[in-house]
């Protein structure tokens, strides 16, 4: 159970280029076996956001029915010059569908709790990473729930970030 006595559901979208990639790696360790739900981009059709009406004919719509259905919703994504994936990008702008054509799934958002888990070759998070995934949730009424970020060159720096998505997985999950 999580805030309020809600049954807390978690959603994975994963936004990586490839399939075994050090942001599956990590996403591995943050739910580490738990009961989620999980969308991998590379598996989906979903086209880019058009001027004047919803894409037809593509899967947007079945993850945005999915990230309502949930209370938490965690976006895992290598960090590309200094910002999320291209495929994470498309799907976030997207997400203008929600606040125009598809309204009615737009306001079933309110009140869910958005996560990142990142991954990158720098030390830290670069500055302004986070921006979009905050400004997205405060736009549509869902709360921030932070992001966990691991440097994955090296076996040391790998190894720490599996142990900070692990903690990480613990706070999602409770």
């Amino acid at each position: 159970m999580g805030r309020q006595g809600v049954k807390v559901s978690v959603l994975v979208i994963l936004g990586s280029a490839r399939g075994e990639s050090h942001t599956r790696t990590l996403l591995d360790a943050v739910v580490a076996g738990r009961p989620h739900s999980e969308f991998d981009l590379r598996d989906l059709d979903v086209g880019h956001y058009t001027y004047g009406g919803a894409v037809e004919r593509d899967e947007f719509g079945s993850v945005a029915e999915a990230i309502a259905d949930h209370t938490r919703i965690l976006f895992a994504t290598p960090v590309y010059w200094y910002s999320m994936s291209g495929r994470m990008k498309v799907l976030f702008d997207r997400f203008t569908d929600l606040v125009t054509v598809r309204k009615d799934i737009g306001r079933r958002l309110k009140g869910r709790t958005l996560f990142v888990l990142a991954c990158g070759t720098d030390r830290e998070l670069p500055s302004g990473f986070e921006v979009p995934f905050q400004e997205t949730a405060r736009y549509l009424d869902m709360g921030y729930g932070g992001a966990c970020y691991g440097q994955t060159n090296g076996d040391g720096p790998l190894k720490s970030a599996l142990r900070s998505a692990a903690a990480f997985g613990d706070t999602l999950f409770s």
